[in-house]
C-alpha cells in the first residue's frame, strides 16, 4: 500500500497538475515583456522585440512612436529602475502567426493599458512588433457635501 502511495504520488510530481492553464511560448514573452517593464531590464526587452518593433503613445492629439534602439537605450541608462505597480494580461485575440494582448500595470494613481501585436518570425519564434501604451487616471471619489453629524 505504501508502495503504490509513493508511485502515485511521484506520477503526480512527474507529470503536474493537467488542470493548470498550459503555458504558450507567446505567454513566455508577454511576461518577459512585463518583467522588463518592471524592473527595467533592458536585455530582456531586447531579446522580446522584434528589430523593427515600434512603441506608440498618445500625446494630446499627437502619437509619438519610439523604436526599439531607442527604447533599450533608454532603458539601458535608466538602469534598472524598479516600478511599482502591480500587472495584469489577456490574450484578447490569437492565431498560428499572431498574437493581440492587453497588459494593465496599476500604478497608485493611474493604469497603463499596454497593447501588444506579437508575430511569429521566419524561425517560428514570437516576438513583439507594436506597443501601443494608453493611460487612464484613476478616478477618486468627491466628497458629496453632504455630512452627517453624530455625539
Amino acid at each position: 500500500m505504501a508502495c503504490m502511495i509513493c508511485v502515485l504520488s511521484a506520477t503526480t510530481l512527474a507529470y503536474g497538475n493537467t488542470s493548470k492553464k498550459t503555458s504558450t511560448d507567446y505567454d513566455k514573452i508577454i511576461l518577459d515583456f512585463i518583467d522588463s517593464q518592471q524592473k527595467s531590464d533592458y536585455k530582456k526587452l531586447d531579446q522580446v522585440l522584434n528589430d523593427e518593433a515600434c512603441f506608440k503613445l498618445p500625446r494630446g492629439e499627437k502619437v509619438m512612436v519610439q523604436s526599439k534602439s531607442n527604447l533599450v537605450a533608454a532603458m539601458k541608462k535608466d538602469g534598472g529602475l524598479q516600478q511599482n505597480c502591480e500587472s495584469t494580461y489577456e490574450v484578447l485575440a490569437k492565431s498560428g502567426a499572431m498574437v493581440i494582448a492587453r497588459i494593465d500595470l496599476k500604478y497608485e494613481n493611474c493604469t497603463q493599458h499596454d497593447y501588444l501585436i506579437l508575430l511569429k518570425n521566419a524561425d517560428k519564434e514570437w516576438k513583439i512588433t507594436q506597443v501601443c501604451k494608453m493611460f487612464e487616471d484613476i478616478k477618486e471619489t468627491e466628497p458629496t457635501g453632504n455630512a452627517t453629524a453624530s455625539n
